[in-house]
């Protein structure tokens, strides 16, 4: 009977053979405390004085049993005293092994096999999930294969599982393979753009970074002679023509995760002209739209102020978000309506009360 593969599986047992395993092979000295710190994500200084006290200490110390079992058996040691592929060290308290044995890999069938699982997986969520790509990527990077023929025939056969709620048939969205691929190779691109409500002007445009936001794709970058110096922003469906590449002109990285910060205080893509960051208060007036909030919140930030119930001045949640007011955080939040006010600061609140009574101009009463 096959033995079952040890690294397969989204057990404790599993990812602690993945993590000996690994250990293993790097020929190092390992105790448990070394695999139980790789496992929670933190140094052996961060562990409990007793590792017992870990959740999953037991199927630790039953998994390096186990790998070493079918590492032993994998080299035929027979007699683990004689001619053992392990060398230890120490007594109960500081125990340490490590592997010596002169296959560099002899438990790479399983490992190849866990491997091979993995990219079956993930090929069939490649073909389940191809409604909820835009299309010109399909067609771009599946040209002439055999999957893109497969996910045309699910579509047809009404075997589709996955797709978006936005419609992919956007303007220019057929530019997204090659603005990717010039961003991966470092291209730098001639793009002839219209912003809103100004004239066509042509940019030297070095692009960095993609990011779509409500259904409209945009690239940010450097743009030579221009501000910002860096995160320039354009949408896709103001190119006027195809972007050319420019392959004599030195490409201009953006510094490392300079993109992370750049999207972190804002909901959205853009940044205001001197905007600053604002601890802002909103109060939810039904529970509906609490939940709402609760379960899709507006940025990163979102922590609960007081907690939806009833209070002296009437029924309502308050949540917090630490974010730079732009037009996309006012968007989100007149999408609720009536459901949710902007309790403070007074700059913000003031700013949300401007643009309510604009739209309640749009809607005169009739005498």
């Amino acid at each position: 009977m096959a033995r079952k593969n040890l690294f397969d599986g989204e057990s404790y047992k599993a990812e602690f053979a993945i993590i000996t395993y690994r250990w293993l092979m790097s020929r190092r000295w390992v105790t448990n405390a070394d695999i139980m710190a790789e496992r929670l994500g933190c140094s052996i200084e961060e562990l409990p004085a007793n590792l017992s006290n870990c959740d999953g200490y037991g199927e630790l110390k039953k998994t390096v049993c186990i790998v070493k079992k079918a590492i032993r058996e994998k080299l035929g040691v027979h007699n683990k005293n004689v001619d053992d592929c392990f060398e230890e060290d120490g007594n109960n308290k500081n125990w340490r092994f490590r592997y010596i044995g002169k296959d560099n890999d002899p438990l790479a069938d399983m490992r190849n096999a866990k491997a091979i699982n993995n990219l079956r997986q993930y090929w069939k969520f490649c073909q389940d999930s191809a409604g909820f790509f835009p299309k010109s990527w399909l067609e771009y990077f599946f040209k002439d294969c055999q999957d893109l023929l497969d996910m045309k025939a699910k579509r047809q056969k009404g075997e589709q599982v996955i797709s978006a709620s936005i419609d992919r048939i956007l303007t220019n969205i057929e530019y997204l393979p090659s603005l990717y691929e010039a961003i991966m190779n470092k291209m730098v691109l001639e793009i002839d753009y219209k912003p809103f409500d100004e004239e066509e002007v042509t940019l030297m445009f070095h692009p960095q970074y993609l990011k779509e936001y409500n259904g409209r794709w945009h690239l940010f970058g450097h743009v030579e002679g221009r501000e910002p110096e860096y995160g320039y922003n354009i949408a896709l469906d103001r190119i006027q023509s195809r972007p050319r590449e420019r392959s004599k002109v030195e490409y201009v990285p953006a510094p490392k995760h300079f993109y992370d910060e750049f999207f972190k205080d804002i909901v959205g893509v853009s940044h205001k002209i001197d905007a600053k960051k604002e601890h802002v208060v909103i109060r939810a007036r039904s529970l509906y739209i609490y939940k709402l909030m609760d379960t899709k919140p507006l940025h990163q930030t979102y922590t609960i102020v007081k907690p939806f119930g009833i209070y002296d001045d009437g029924e309502y949640a308050e949540f917090s978000v630490d974010v730079e007011p732009n037009n996309e955080f006012y968007g989100r939040i007149l999408q609720m309506g009536a459901g949710l006010e902007i309790i403070s600061p007074e700059s913000v609140r003031d700013e949300m009360a401007q643009r309510v009574r604009a739209l309640s101009d749009l809607y005169p009463k009739n005498e």
